[in-house]
């Protein structure tokens, strides 16, 4: 009897991992096909350094907010050497999970001070509102929140 719970137990187990699951774009892909898309290069890292310093300061203040203009990148990255360096050296910088989100080197930048703020956003934040008008909001909500 134990033996057939068992098995009965391990074929429900295998049914369930052999459904399709729909294949979704991993980080690499994302940030490699913004690399190539807008032909980002070391320059790019340095800019991310001072925007990191930057936007850590209090006097952070936008002039207005941005809608998020999605980019379909394919599921598949083919990176040369130096897009390859250039992809994971962003990614190593900016570890967080807002990262997969990003559709623009913008939101690149934006990704970290965000994630600071507020690292519990929905996905479908994330998806919808570009990281500007995010944080912006997020800013405000901390201002109000002290005063």
């Amino acid at each position: 009897m134990r033996e057939m719970n068992l098995l009965h137990h391990i074929k429900i187990d295998r049914a369930q991992q052999s459904k399709k699951q729909p294949f979704r774009r991993n980080v690499f892909n994302t940030i490699s096909g913004l690399v190539r898309w807008y032909g980002l290069d070391d320059r790019f890292l340095k800019a991310l350094d001072k925007a990191v310093d930057y936007l850590s300061g209090e006097n952070l203040k936008f002039v207005r907010g941005r809608s998020k203009i999605p980019i379909e990148f394919p599921l598949f990255s083919l990176a040369t050497k130096e897009e390859y360096s250039l992809t994971m050296a962003i990614i190593s910088k900016v570890d967080n999970l807002y990262l997969q989100f990003v559709q623009s080197p913008d939101e690149i930048l934006l990704c970290e001070p965000l994630y600071r703020l507020n690292p519990a956003l929905s996905p479908e934040q994330l998806m919808q509102y570009h990281f500007e008008t995010l944080l912006l909001h997020e800013r405000a909500s901390t201002d109000n929140m002290n005063t």
